[in-house]
């Protein structure tokens, strides 16, 4: 598949380096103008970030408002200023101690919708300058609470001073603010000292390259081995398949009548199954283009 114009790659991000600048690598690696990623990963977080090529940089916003599912390590009794293990410590428990029966009701506590104040260093912005600048000036800028769901909290003390977790939370969840907060539950410090991202969707790492092979990979075999076609992984959405004059009138822009169907998202797909993109069923049984890839 030398044309990359639909696909995608599951790239395993490793710690210490950006998303953008992995993103980067890859883009140049592959020579592609055009790309980008769904769900930033900060430097001290690894694992699933997906890149989208070309046109099928139309779908990111599928995989942006997905769930993520994540396992991390919180640190007890140690806070920093940024809520993870790059940031400056900014308070200690002289003695670490806290109510280990509370450990057990953290996932009662937090499941569900929940508010969350992101962070000042996050990427937000506030009056058009990133929260991360205002913090690295020392100046404090009050943040409105969001609405954030926990679906999935799997909680683990692992040692007297170290909880593990495993989340499944919507889009613009921090882990970093929820680890200050279990903190504040169980009466201590915390910081956030580990974090994977082991899924986006229903997309995991058993399809995913390093950063490591991809510098080491020719670009042929890249593309070969570890390129997909975006439809691919956007299984959670039903196919259709069209005649040639229903495509065409589709990729035009048209709507098209269909019957017996339900509204929805779905899959479009010529009669020579090439993918063409997606398309909405209206009540009225009309399909209609959304994201059009030709």
């Amino acid at each position: 598949m030398d044309d990359l114009s639909k696909s995608c790659i599951i790239l395993d991000k490793p710690v210490g380096i950006s998303s953008n600048n992995s993103l980067k690598i890859v883009k140049k690696k592959l020579n592609q103008k055009k790309a980008g990623f769904s769900g930033t990963l900060d430097p001290m977080a690894s694992g699933v970030l997906i890149i989208f090529f070309n046109k099928a940089t139309k779908v990111c916003s599928y995989f942006t408002d997905a769930y993520k599912t994540y396992k991390g390590i919180i640190q007890l009794g140690v806070s920093t200023d940024s809520g993870d293990s790059y940031g400056k410590i900014i308070a200690k428990n002289e003695k670490l101690f806290f109510d280990t029966n509370k450990v057990k009701d953290i996932e009662n506590h937090f499941l569900g919708e929940i508010e969350q104040v992101p962070p000042m260093y996050s990427a937000l912005k506030h009056e058009g300058k990133r929260l991360y600048k205002y913090a690295r000036e020392g100046t404090e800028v009050i943040r409105k609470s969001r609405k954030i769901i926990i679906k999935n909290l799997n909680v683990k003390l692992i040692k007297e001073d170290k909880i593990e977790i495993s989340v499944k939370c919507s889009k613009g969840t921090y882990i970093r603010t929820l680890a200050e907060s279990i903190g504040k539950f169980i009466g201590c410090e915390a910081h956030l000292s580990s974090l994977r991202r082991t899924k986006v969707g229903n997309i995991d790492l058993s399809n995913s390259i390093s950063l490591n092979k991809i510098e080491d990979l020719s670009k042929d075999n890249i593309i070969k081995d570890y390129c997909i076609s975006v439809d691919n992984i956007l299984d959670q959405i039903e196919s259709r398949y069209l005649s040639k004059d229903n495509a065409k009138k589709l990729v035009s822009g048209r709507k098209i009548r269909i019957e017996n169907d339900v509204s929805k998202l779905v899959k479009i797909y010529d009669n020579e199954e090439e993918f063409l993109g997606i398309a909405k069923i209206n009540e009225e049984n009309e399909l209609i283009p959304i994201k059009i890839f030709v």
